[in-house]
């Protein structure tokens, strides 16, 4: 250590890591003054650096009152974020992998990158969350729910890997995702969906899909036939149709 980093408490790298520490903790003030966490954002914006757009992104985490502040603020953030180019899209992708509320990072993902980009980075988190046990279900949903906005092959496997997840409000998403694609690549999963699910709203929703895309059963007529909710009936050439 060098003279000046004894005299100033570390070496530039570790004070500005400091200096970004604590500009984050203000910034997620949530009854702290509006006006410092404005200018603790402009201070992270004028470092920078990808530690300190790291750290903007935390403002996403947390809900201000009153709600129309936390707002304002967020889409000041997203501003500051976006105008970093290039350099904000690693830190942003890192986010959005890492962190329960995505919702204002995906917005920035999208300014940021094209489309491909963002189905790719959205349908890699999914397959990632696929394959581990997540408590809360509103990421799933959420990120299903974004994918409805685009048509893309990589979008029905990422979808239908969620047909079985443990909560009905995320099957429900996928199989409404999966009619947006209009692709019959999903049918078996959407008939196992169907002829699996206890909960009526989830076997409703299954059956719609099937309606909605009209795909023939061939060999699981009878299977689907007897859990078809109210509503729903097979046609002569075994699709499912609402009454």
């Amino acid at each position: 250590m060098g003279l000046l980093d004894s005299l100033f408490g570390g070496s530039r790298e570790e004070r500005e890591a400091k200096r970004i520490r604590e500009l984050s903790k203000k910034t997620q003030e949530k009854y702290g003054d509006a006006g410092a966490r404005t200018r603790a954002l402009e201070q992270l914006r004028d470092i920078g650096s990808p530690q300190a757009i790291a750290a903007l992104l935390q403002r996403f985490t947390v809900t201000t009152e009153p709600g129309i502040t936390d707002a304002e603020e967020k889409e000041f953030t997203l501003s500051i974020i976006t105008s970093f180019g290039d350099a904000a899209v690693g830190p942003v992708e890192d986010f959005i992998r890492g962190q329960d509320s995505v919702g204002w990072a995906v917005r920035c993902l999208e300014e940021l990158v094209d489309e491909d980009r963002v189905i790719g980075t959205l349908t890699s988190v999914l397959d990632q969350l696929s394959r581990e046990y997540v408590r809360e279900p509103d990421k799933k949903v959420l990120l299903i729910n974004h994918l409805a906005d685009y048509k893309d092959p990589r979008i029905d496997p990422a979808v239908s890997a969620f047909l079985d997840d443990p909560s009905d409000e995320v099957r429900v998403a996928a199989l409404q995702t999966l009619v947006k694609q209009g692709d019959t690549g999903a049918r078996e999963a959407i008939v196992a969906c169907l002829t699996n699910a206890e909960a009526p709203r989830v076997r409703t929703a299954a059956a719609g899909a099937l309606a909605d895309l009209g795909l023939p059963l061939d060999g699981a007529r009878e299977q689907v036939a007897a859990r078809l909710p109210a509503g729903y009936s097979l046609d002569d050439a075994g699709v499912v149709r609402r009454a």
